[in-house]
């Protein structure tokens, strides 16, 4: 009878490739987060009728802004117009 198992080596390559795996999708969700941050800001600078066309307020953007660094504010926007379009919101 035999026992088949891993060699020691592979162990530490998997946990290193995992490790890996992990850091680079954390590091491209933090630059997707930045990039959606600055569109966020950029709609800071529309005018009002147009925010309203989008289904949200200037103060809904100020507050999507305001909010952590690691929240992406324009995923809370989109939220806000969504209740908004299905009457939930003010």
């Amino acid at each position: 009878m035999t026992i088949l198992h891993k060699p020691l080596w592979d162990a530490p390559a998997a946990t290193i490739r995992q490790a890996g795996k992990t850091v680079f999708g954390a590091a491209g969700a933090i630059v997707r987060t930045m990039g959606n941050r600055r569109a966020a800001r950029r709609l800071s600078e529309l005018p009002d009728y147009l925010l309203t066309d989008l289904g949200i307020r200037r103060d809904d953007v100020s507050e999507a802004l305001h909010a952590d660094w690691h929240e992406d504010p324009t995923y809370r926007l989109a939220m806000t117009a969504a209740r908004r379009r299905r009457g939930l919101g003010d």
